[in-house]
């Protein structure tokens, strides 16, 4: 670690994706903030490549603020991207969708570099970017699928899940950046929880064309509300799905492929709603120092909860058929 002053750092746009970025109040804090009190955390980089400080490096430079900078030291730019992932994954705020991204990002990033490593007589820190990464190694080495369990498991217990939610949560990112490549527009608004799209039609929706992709983000922009449930995604998806495949109509329905009318969908969609509620609370009990929180915080919260609590308890009389 260096004493304070002003780096130049590169960033990497990949890198930079990884990070949750910042409300427009956020980063307005955070300014306030480096400019009363200096840059206390530090810049951690990767062969000259931010990895974590985006926000405050941009500010700093912006104001001439001196900082420290941390760097890290990793094999492959895999291992690079798995740090970011799990740095992230200790953060407050980020949302299920972006959870659910991170923990198969990291998965998946891991798996490579412990399955591969760097061409013998080349520098890790090469000038092309092609050249920060893995590359494969000869046949003796493990192959991803006999590093992938240990790597699961680990990964699992870190966030109190299972080996087999690992493994879905990597498919649910390369669905993501399947559609990132063809319609990048989305992704935000998918990872912000902006549209709510369960695993299996997220899937289905990877597997579109980019103009299918954006019609279907037009017609769910349509609904003019806040937040896009899961029926109303999965309602957009399926249809154009059914169109872009025609020949696939007459098989039978999956249960997540609800017919037009379903009286189950409602209560589905709000059943699968819950398990969120329940990890972002768990996570923010664990991540939380609630001793320096502010009581007009925790104000806000308890009434949040409070009315959460009411009307669960409203639902639940009207389930056993109370009223």
């Amino acid at each position: 670690m260096e004493s304070k002053a002003l780096y130049p750092l590169n960033i990497d746009k990949d890198f930079k994706n990884l990070i949750r970025p910042l409300q427009k109040n956020e980063y307005l804090q955070l300014e306030a903030n480096l400019l009363a009190d200096g840059c206390r955390d530090p810049i951690i980089t990767w062969n000259g490549f931010i990895i974590d400080g985006h926000n405050r490096y941009e500010i700093c430079s912006r104001h001439q603020i001196p900082y420290l900078v941390i760097k890290m030291e990793f094999n492959c730019r895999e291992s690079a991207i798995a740090w970011i992932c799990a740095n992230q994954l200790g953060r407050r705020n980020i949302t299920e969708e972006t959870r659910k991204f991170l923990i198969g990002m990291q998965y998946e990033s891991e798996k490579l570099a412990h399955s591969f490593k760097n061409a013998q007589g080349k520098n890790q820190y090469g000038e092309s970017k092609d050249q920060f990464s893995c590359e494969i190694s000869d046949a003796n080495e493990a192959t991803p699928s006999s590093s992938g369990h240990a790597t699961a498991q680990r990964i699992a217990q870190e966030n109190h899940i299972s080996n087999g939610t690992v493994l879905k949560y990597a498919i649910y990112t390369r669905a993501l950046e399947a559609i990132g490549q063809k319609a990048p527009e989305m992704v935000p608004k998918i990872l912000s929880g902006r549209y709510k799209i369960s695993h299996k039609n997220l899937v289905d929706l990877s597997q579109l064309t980019p103009d299918e992709i954006k019609k279907v983000g037009r017609r769910i922009e349509r609904s003019q509300q806040p937040f896009v449930q899961y029926n109303s995604t999965r309602k957009e998806i399926q249809n154009t799905v059914g169109q872009a495949n025609p020949s696939t109509s007459p098989s039978l329905p999956s249960v997540k492929d609800m017919p037009a009318f379903d009286p189950d969908a409602e209560i589905t969609a709000l059943t699968l709603t819950v398990p969120s509620w329940e990890s972002s609370i768990k996570r923010t009990r664990s991540n939380t120092d609630f001793d320096c929180i502010s009581n007009h915080a925790k104000g806000k919260l308890t009434e949040a909860l409070i009315n959460l609590r009411y009307t669960i308890s409203m639902m639940l009389s009207t389930i056993k058929g109370e009223e």
